[in-house]
Protein backbone atom coordinates (compact mmCIF):
# COMPACT_ATOMS: atom_id res chain seq x y z
CA UNK A 1 0.00 0.00 0.00
CA UNK A 2 1.07 3.33 -0.79
CA UNK A 3 1.84 5.65 1.93
CA UNK A 4 1.25 9.44 1.89
CA UNK A 5 1.74 12.17 4.97
CA UNK A 6 -0.28 15.13 5.91
CA UNK A 7 1.31 17.31 8.11
CA UNK A 8 -0.49 17.44 11.62
CA UNK A 9 -0.51 21.64 12.21
CA UNK A 10 0.06 24.28 9.38
CA UNK A 11 2.39 27.28 9.75
CA UNK A 12 2.72 28.66 5.91
CA UNK A 13 -0.91 28.29 4.96
CA UNK A 14 -2.41 29.51 1.73
CA UNK A 15 -4.93 32.33 2.59
CA UNK A 16 -5.17 36.14 2.07
CA UNK A 17 -6.62 36.56 5.11
CA UNK A 18 -3.30 34.78 6.89
CA UNK A 19 -4.76 34.28 10.35
CA UNK A 20 -8.19 33.76 11.32
CA UNK A 21 -10.37 35.68 13.39
CA UNK A 22 -10.96 33.20 16.16
CA UNK A 23 -9.12 30.06 17.31
CA UNK A 24 -8.38 27.20 14.92
CA UNK A 25 -9.31 23.81 15.73
CA UNK A 26 -7.66 20.88 15.20
CA UNK A 27 -10.42 19.25 13.69
CA UNK A 28 -12.55 20.85 10.98
CA UNK A 29 -16.09 20.84 11.71
CA UNK A 30 -18.54 22.69 9.30
CA UNK A 31 -21.87 22.15 11.71
CA UNK A 32 -19.88 23.71 14.66
CA UNK A 33 -17.61 26.32 12.92
CA UNK A 34 -19.92 27.74 11.08
CA UNK A 35 -23.11 28.31 13.09
CA UNK A 36 -22.63 32.05 13.04
CA UNK A 37 -21.84 32.69 9.32
CA UNK A 38 -23.84 34.85 7.57
CA UNK A 39 -24.95 34.18 3.66
CA UNK A 40 -22.00 35.50 2.20
CA UNK A 41 -21.91 33.36 -1.08
CA UNK A 42 -23.88 34.82 -4.69
CA UNK A 43 -27.27 34.35 -3.21
CA UNK A 44 -26.40 37.71 -1.20
CA UNK A 45 -25.63 39.32 -4.99
CA UNK A 46 -28.55 41.92 -5.50
CA UNK A 47 -31.16 40.33 -7.31
CA UNK A 48 -31.96 43.18 -9.43
CA UNK A 49 -28.61 42.88 -10.91
CA UNK A 50 -29.30 41.71 -14.51
CA UNK A 51 -26.35 40.14 -16.55
CA UNK A 52 -25.33 41.38 -19.80
CA UNK A 53 -26.26 38.54 -22.30
CA UNK A 54 -23.17 38.87 -24.27
CA UNK A 55 -20.67 38.44 -21.00
CA UNK A 56 -22.84 35.25 -19.32
CA UNK A 57 -19.34 33.31 -20.86
CA UNK A 58 -17.28 35.28 -18.89
CA UNK A 59 -19.17 34.30 -15.88
CA UNK A 60 -18.22 31.28 -13.16
CA UNK A 61 -16.54 30.23 -11.33
CA UNK A 62 -12.33 30.87 -11.46
CA UNK A 63 -10.31 28.41 -9.46
CA UNK A 64 -6.24 28.10 -8.86
CA UNK A 65 -3.36 29.16 -6.50
CA UNK A 66 -3.33 32.76 -4.96
CA UNK A 67 0.30 33.17 -4.17
CA UNK A 68 2.47 35.56 -2.00
CA UNK A 69 4.31 38.14 -4.25
CA UNK A 70 6.34 41.14 -2.79
CA UNK A 71 6.89 39.61 0.57
CA UNK A 72 9.26 39.39 3.37
CA UNK A 73 10.12 36.00 4.57
CA UNK A 74 10.60 36.32 7.95
CA UNK A 75 7.20 38.87 8.17
CA UNK A 76 5.26 35.78 6.85
CA UNK A 77 6.69 33.15 9.50
CA UNK A 78 6.51 35.64 12.19
CA UNK A 79 2.82 37.14 11.80
CA UNK A 80 1.27 33.46 10.66
CA UNK A 81 1.33 34.21 7.06
CA UNK A 82 0.94 32.25 4.18
CA UNK A 83 2.81 31.46 0.76
CA UNK A 84 -0.50 30.46 -1.06
CA UNK A 85 -3.75 29.04 -1.16
CA UNK A 86 -6.29 27.87 -3.82
CA UNK A 87 -8.81 30.83 -4.34
CA UNK A 88 -11.90 30.99 -6.09
CA UNK A 89 -13.48 34.04 -7.36
CA UNK A 90 -16.61 33.91 -8.41
CA UNK A 91 -18.01 36.22 -11.09
CA UNK A 92 -21.73 36.85 -11.00
CA UNK A 93 -22.95 39.22 -12.59
CA UNK A 94 -21.84 41.77 -15.45
CA UNK A 95 -23.97 44.41 -16.37
CA UNK A 96 -22.71 47.32 -18.51
CA UNK A 97 -19.24 48.86 -17.46
CA UNK A 98 -20.08 47.13 -13.69
CA UNK A 99 -18.97 43.87 -12.07
CA UNK A 100 -20.15 42.00 -9.27
CA UNK A 101 -19.14 38.41 -7.35
CA UNK A 102 -17.43 36.96 -4.32
CA UNK A 103 -14.22 35.22 -3.80
CA UNK A 104 -13.96 32.17 -1.47
CA UNK A 105 -10.83 31.49 0.25
CA UNK A 106 -9.48 29.83 3.86
CA UNK A 107 -12.78 29.77 5.20
CA UNK A 108 -13.60 33.19 4.21
CA UNK A 109 -16.38 34.24 1.51
CA UNK A 110 -16.57 38.40 0.77
CA UNK A 111 -18.56 39.99 -1.73
CA UNK A 112 -16.65 42.38 -4.34
CA UNK A 113 -18.09 44.86 -7.16
CA UNK A 114 -16.28 47.20 -8.92
CA UNK A 115 -15.81 48.55 -12.77
CA UNK A 116 -15.47 46.40 -15.85
CA UNK A 117 -14.05 47.28 -19.35
CA UNK A 118 -15.44 45.69 -22.42
CA UNK A 119 -13.13 46.66 -24.83
CA UNK A 120 -9.89 45.17 -22.79
CA UNK A 121 -11.85 43.01 -20.41
CA UNK A 122 -10.38 43.98 -17.30
CA UNK A 123 -11.79 44.32 -13.94
CA UNK A 124 -11.53 46.62 -11.04
CA UNK A 125 -12.82 45.37 -7.89
CA UNK A 126 -13.50 46.08 -4.20
CA UNK A 127 -14.07 44.23 -1.15
CA UNK A 128 -16.41 45.40 1.43
CA UNK A 129 -13.40 47.48 3.36
CA UNK A 130 -15.28 46.82 6.70
CA UNK A 131 -12.37 43.76 7.57
CA UNK A 132 -8.86 43.81 8.34
CA UNK A 133 -8.19 41.44 5.41
CA UNK A 134 -10.14 42.81 2.75
CA UNK A 135 -8.33 44.49 -0.45
CA UNK A 136 -8.56 45.01 -3.99
CA UNK A 137 -8.61 42.46 -6.90
CA UNK A 138 -7.47 43.17 -10.72
CA UNK A 139 -7.79 40.94 -13.57
CA UNK A 140 -8.08 40.80 -17.18
CA UNK A 141 -10.37 38.15 -18.76
CA UNK A 142 -9.23 35.72 -21.41
CA UNK A 143 -11.94 33.93 -22.90
CA UNK A 144 -10.39 31.72 -25.03
CA UNK A 145 -8.11 30.18 -22.55
CA UNK A 146 -10.79 30.40 -20.04
CA UNK A 147 -8.81 31.90 -17.35
CA UNK A 148 -8.30 35.22 -15.45
CA UNK A 149 -4.91 36.88 -14.18
CA UNK A 150 -4.40 39.52 -12.25
CA UNK A 151 -3.39 40.65 -8.29
CA UNK A 152 -5.04 41.48 -5.37
CA UNK A 153 -3.82 44.76 -3.47
CA UNK A 154 -4.35 44.48 0.78
CA UNK A 155 -6.14 47.68 1.99
CA UNK A 156 -3.81 47.46 4.74
CA UNK A 157 -0.32 47.37 3.93
CA UNK A 158 1.30 45.83 6.98
CA UNK A 159 -0.24 42.51 6.21
CA UNK A 160 1.90 39.85 6.01
CA UNK A 161 1.15 39.37 2.69
CA UNK A 162 -0.23 42.91 1.30
CA UNK A 163 0.09 41.64 -2.87
CA UNK A 164 -0.86 38.39 -4.10
CA UNK A 165 -0.69 37.23 -7.90
CA UNK A 166 -3.31 34.46 -9.02
CA UNK A 167 -3.99 32.81 -12.85
CA UNK A 168 -7.47 31.15 -12.33
CA UNK A 169 -8.98 28.46 -14.80
CA UNK A 170 -12.98 28.47 -14.98
CA UNK A 171 -14.17 25.43 -12.94
CA UNK A 172 -17.38 24.00 -12.97
CA UNK A 173 -18.43 22.89 -9.42
CA UNK A 174 -21.06 20.08 -8.84
CA UNK A 175 -21.84 18.07 -6.40
CA UNK A 176 -20.40 14.22 -6.99
CA UNK A 177 -20.85 11.92 -3.71
CA UNK A 178 -18.37 8.91 -5.89
CA UNK A 179 -15.27 11.76 -5.60
CA UNK A 180 -12.23 10.29 -3.53
CA UNK A 181 -9.00 10.16 -2.96
CA UNK A 182 -6.69 9.49 -6.19
CA UNK A 183 -3.04 8.83 -6.78
CA UNK A 184 -0.89 11.77 -6.91
CA UNK A 185 2.36 12.26 -5.10
CA UNK A 186 2.49 13.99 -2.55
CA UNK A 187 5.53 16.73 -1.54
CA UNK A 188 6.84 16.61 1.81
CA UNK A 189 9.40 19.14 0.73
CA UNK A 190 7.51 21.91 2.01
CA UNK A 191 8.09 22.38 5.88
CA UNK A 192 4.84 23.16 7.66
CA UNK A 193 5.33 24.42 11.06
CA UNK A 194 3.33 25.16 14.22
CA UNK A 195 5.77 26.53 16.43
CA UNK A 196 9.67 27.83 16.64
CA UNK A 197 10.07 24.59 18.65
CA UNK A 198 8.65 22.54 15.88
CA UNK A 199 11.02 24.52 13.07
CA UNK A 200 14.15 24.40 14.90
CA UNK A 201 13.71 20.45 15.26
CA UNK A 202 12.22 19.51 12.30
CA UNK A 203 8.29 19.05 11.83
CA UNK A 204 5.95 15.97 12.86
CA UNK A 205 3.78 14.26 10.27
CA UNK A 206 1.33 11.63 10.56
CA UNK A 207 1.75 8.27 8.11
CA UNK A 208 -1.88 8.17 6.13
CA UNK A 209 -2.66 5.06 4.18
CA UNK A 210 -4.76 6.47 1.16
CA UNK A 211 -5.68 2.77 0.36
CA UNK A 212 -7.10 2.20 3.42
CA UNK A 213 -9.33 5.30 2.61
CA UNK A 214 -9.59 4.88 -0.79
CA UNK A 215 -12.21 1.35 -0.40
CA UNK A 216 -14.37 4.24 1.95
CA UNK A 217 -16.75 6.18 1.01
CA UNK A 218 -18.98 8.30 3.78
CA UNK A 219 -20.90 10.41 1.34
CA UNK A 220 -22.18 6.65 -0.41
CA UNK A 221 -21.79 4.07 2.06
CA UNK A 222 -23.16 3.28 5.55
CA UNK A 223 -20.00 2.74 7.45
CA UNK A 224 -19.89 0.32 10.66
CA UNK A 225 -17.37 -0.02 13.51
CA UNK A 226 -15.33 -2.33 11.49
CA UNK A 227 -14.95 -0.08 8.72
CA UNK A 228 -13.34 2.40 10.78
CA UNK A 229 -12.18 0.82 14.23
CA UNK A 230 -8.43 0.23 12.71
CA UNK A 231 -8.04 3.81 11.06
CA UNK A 232 -5.56 6.12 12.94
CA UNK A 233 -6.89 9.31 13.74
CA UNK A 234 -5.45 11.25 10.40
CA UNK A 235 -7.22 8.38 8.21
CA UNK A 236 -10.38 9.15 10.38
CA UNK A 237 -10.12 13.24 9.59
CA UNK A 238 -9.10 12.87 6.31
CA UNK A 239 -12.59 10.24 5.82
CA UNK A 240 -14.69 12.54 7.47
CA UNK A 241 -13.34 16.01 5.80
CA UNK A 242 -13.67 14.55 2.45
CA UNK A 243 -17.67 14.54 2.71
CA UNK A 244 -17.10 18.35 3.28
CA UNK A 245 -14.51 18.86 0.68
CA UNK A 246 -17.20 17.33 -1.97
CA UNK A 247 -19.83 19.82 -0.63
CA UNK A 248 -17.18 22.73 -1.68
CA UNK A 249 -17.07 23.55 2.05
CA UNK A 250 -14.12 26.56 2.57
CA UNK A 251 -11.69 24.75 5.17
CA UNK A 252 -11.16 27.34 8.21
CA UNK A 253 -8.61 24.26 9.62
CA UNK A 254 -4.97 24.67 8.37
CA UNK A 255 -4.06 21.32 8.26
CA UNK A 256 -7.17 20.09 6.00
CA UNK A 257 -7.11 23.44 4.37
CA UNK A 258 -3.93 22.75 3.01
CA UNK A 259 -4.05 19.28 2.73
CA UNK A 260 -7.19 19.37 0.08
CA UNK A 261 -5.87 22.79 -1.67
CA UNK A 262 -2.89 21.16 -2.49
CA UNK A 263 -3.39 17.51 -3.18
CA UNK A 264 -6.89 17.35 -4.34
CA UNK A 265 -7.23 18.52 -8.12
CA UNK A 266 -11.02 18.36 -8.06
CA UNK A 267 -11.84 20.19 -4.87
CA UNK A 268 -13.03 23.38 -5.10
CA UNK A 269 -13.83 25.61 -2.63
CA UNK A 270 -17.38 26.81 -2.48
CA UNK A 271 -19.24 28.18 0.25
CA UNK A 272 -18.45 28.44 4.30
CA UNK A 273 -21.78 26.76 5.23
CA UNK A 274 -22.79 23.85 3.69
CA UNK A 275 -24.46 22.25 6.28
CA UNK A 276 -27.46 22.32 4.67
CA UNK A 277 -25.92 20.21 1.81
CA UNK A 278 -25.21 17.42 3.97
CA UNK A 279 -27.26 14.13 3.20
CA UNK A 280 -29.09 11.87 6.21
CA UNK A 281 -26.14 9.36 5.58
CA UNK A 282 -23.21 11.71 5.79
CA UNK A 283 -24.53 13.38 9.01
CA UNK A 284 -24.73 9.59 10.54
CA UNK A 285 -21.06 8.73 9.33
CA UNK A 286 -19.53 11.75 10.49
CA UNK A 287 -21.24 11.65 13.81
CA UNK A 288 -19.59 7.60 13.89
CA UNK A 289 -15.94 9.12 12.83
CA UNK A 290 -15.85 11.60 15.08
CA UNK A 291 -16.92 9.73 18.22
CA UNK A 292 -13.61 7.28 16.91
CA UNK A 293 -11.47 10.46 16.33
CA UNK A 294 -12.28 11.61 20.10
CA UNK A 295 -10.24 8.38 21.11
CA UNK A 296 -7.99 7.33 18.24
CA UNK A 297 -3.95 7.35 19.43
CA UNK A 298 -1.98 9.79 17.23
CA UNK A 299 0.53 8.29 14.98
CA UNK A 300 3.60 10.00 13.75
CA UNK A 301 6.61 9.95 12.07
CA UNK A 302 9.26 12.26 11.97
CA UNK A 303 10.53 14.59 9.31
CA UNK A 304 14.22 16.24 8.87
CA UNK A 305 16.17 14.70 11.64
Amino acid sequence: MKKITLFLSIMLLFSCKQEPKQQEVLTEDPQKDVASDKKTESEVVDKDITNNSSNDNLLGFYVGSFNATDYDSDDIYMKKGSYHNKINISVDAIKNDSLFGHSVVAGNSRLFKGTFDKETLQAFVSEPGNDKYDGVFEFTFDPKKKIIKGIWLANDKNLAVPKRKYNLNLRVYKYDPNLNLHDYEYDSNIPLYDSQDERDTGSKMEAIDDDLIRKLNASTQTLTNQDIENLNKGELEVLRNLIYARHGYSFKNRKMRYFFDTQIDWYIPVSTDIRSQLTNLEKKNIDLIKRYEQHAERYYDYFGR
